[in-house]
């Protein structure tokens, strides 16, 4: 949730506030409909900032989870590799088809692990490592890892959609509050016209702070340059 949407938010809760001591205004004009409207401002608000939060949660932990399954990925398809090369000593072209991906990118990373597993499908391939004293779960091992790592970046993901999409229904759940507000504004103004003090207190709840300025930074002045011997 943005700064404007926490002051909005506020003085939202400040105007239920203020109509909550203010019982007076007859139920024949539209301020029973905008009461409702704006507890349903403050409800809904209420659900979106909690799943804004959930989402940013799930996405946190789907990337510290991302970075674990990496590194697991990473050490399986190593070793691998490692043994690999050294088994194609004595195979040539054995170890061929088991190379480290470039770059340190996510998808190639899965996409060579899973060319691998499928590799080791073969029976004989699978007993060339394992002879060279690779556990003898090394592939079950393997597939569980690229199964963590799909998974870390699918809760990323979905964290990062639930985010944004919170904050789609926080903008326009704002803008019905604060259509909301200005009609109230309206109704107070009319109906408290010749009570001062009601209106300076509506005006108080109605207020919304502004952002604060960001101050410029003030530019350094240029070193001066020695004044010549006389």
């Amino acid at each position: 949730m943005e700064d404007r949407h926490h002051r909005n938010r506020e003085m939202f809760l400040r105007l239920k506030a203020f109509a909550a001591s203010h019982t007076d205004i007859p139920a024949t004009t539209v301020w029973p409909q905008l009461l409702t409207d704006l507890n349903s401002v403050n409800a809904d608000l209420d659900g979106h900032v909690s799943s804004e939060e959930v989402g940013k949660g799930a996405k946190l932990s789907g990337t510290a989870t991302r970075g674990v399954a990496r590194e697991a990925l990473r050490d399986d398809v190593e070793a691998i590799v490692r043994t690999a090369r050294v088994i194609g000593e004595d195979k040539p072209g054995f170890d061929d088809q088991f190379r480290m991906p470039r770059g340190d990118n996510d998808q190639a990373m899965l996409d060579l692990a899973r060319g691998i597993a499928a590799l080791l499908a073969d029976a004989a391939v699978k007993a060339e490592f394992i002879k060279h004293a690779m556990p003898s779960d090394f592939v079950e091992d393997l597939n569980a890892d690229i199964a963590a790592l799909q998974d870390a970046i699918g809760d990323q993901s979905e964290g990062r959609a639930d985010v944004k999409s919170a904050g789609v229904s926080i903008d326009e759940t704002d803008l019905k509050g604060m259509k909301t507000a200005r009609a109230m504004d309206v109704v107070v103004n009319n109906f408290y016209r010749d009570n001062a003090a009601v209106l300076a207190e509506w005006e108080t709840a109605r207020h919304v702070e502004r952002a604060p300025r960001r101050k410029k930074a003030t530019p350094e002045e240029p070193p001066k340059s020695p004044t010549p011997n006389a």
